[in-house]
């Protein structure tokens, strides 16, 4: 018998490594004193450190190790092939993950930037910034956070590219490729309400009869006249913006519903909810709006 050091020099390790395998019972020493507490190997116990060590290097766990110990060379052999086939199936495996990652990766992209898109093609009109009577500096910063909460919006959707659904007045597109598609052959240009849902949930157009009114202005000429008065709702809720509008109306603009998203989205700390824009005629001569607010249920 030799000691602990003379093994470990003996199996090209260190004495960590034997003391370890001592503890989790996979090579146990031939004999260990009992007044010193020293621990002795015999020679020939060099080979089953040889099998231990690589039945581990080949990521074998300490339970599947300590069963094939007591095997010959043939089971072992055995036990190796269908490793490598475990790990040929799991390497396969993973090149699917990586393939359908990049694919993924690639379809959210342009649903991003077509979305975003979208969203600067809807606000390209000065007269719309005018009217909501925001400056140059704040039309960038604006514009900005909106971009980057609609990137947001769908990244931490992107395993729900199937399902996601834009909504628009009463018709809803699912699945990423349609919504790309409604976007770019103007489906969505005369829309008063759009709504991107990435779990393909439709919502009502319509305002819930226990949605709150939280805001309101009547007789106005211009939104620049109020919408510095608006508060803003940072819980996660839906909010409701409902015009009535005359027909010269200064805020009869196509890209309205968008703008109204933008100067919400760009009030809060993280966008929570929806917005739904729903713009009627004036029954009475006269310019309102009214902003009503459900709270989420879980909120």
């Amino acid at each position: 018998m030799i000691t602990i050091q003379g093994f470990a020099k003996l199996c090209g390790c260190n004495t960590q490594t034997l003391r370890y395998y001592d503890r989790i019972g996979l090579l146990t020493p031939a004999k260990v004193d009992e007044w010193t507490g020293y621990r002795y190997y015999e020679e020939e116990q060099a080979l089953l450190f040889v099998k231990i060590k690589n039945l581990q290097q080949a990521d074998f766990s300490i339970e599947e190790i300590k069963t094939l110990l007591p095997e010959d060379d043939d089971l072992l052999t055995a036990a190796f092939e269908r490793k490598i086939r475990e790990q040929q199936q799991k390497l396969e495996r993973i090149r699917e993950i990586q393939r359908s990652y990049l694919k993924e990766k690639m379809d959210m992209q342009r649903l991003v930037n077509a979305i975003i898109g979208f969203v600067e093609g809807q606000l390209d009109n000065p007269a719309l910034w005018e009217e909501f009577g925001i400056s140059t500096d704040r039309k960038a910063e604006m514009t900005a956070k909106a971009h980057a909460m609609l990137a947001d919006m769908m990244s931490k959707n992107k395993e729900t590219l199937e399902t996601v659904t834009m909504t628009m007045d009463d018709q809803a597109v699912t699945g990423a490729e349609n919504v790309i598609r409604a976007i770019q052959d103007g489906s969505l240009d005369s829309a008063d309400r759009i709504l991107v849902n990435p779990d393909g949930t439709e919502e009502p157009n319509r305002v819930p009869e226990d949605a709150a009114v939280v805001f309101e202005r009547h007789g106005w000429s211009h939104i620049s006249e109020w919408i510095g008065d608006m508060p803003v709702l940072n819980e996660e809720g839906e909010r409701y913006c409902v015009f009535g509008l005359t027909e010269e109306s200064a805020a009869r603009y196509t890209g309205l519903p968008t703008m109204m998203l933008v100067m919400m989205a760009s009030e809060m700390d993280e966008f929570k909810g929806g917005v739904t824009c729903n713009t009627t005629p004036s029954k009475d001569e006269q310019n309102h709006f009214t902003l009503l607010y459900k709270q989420a249920v879980n909120s």
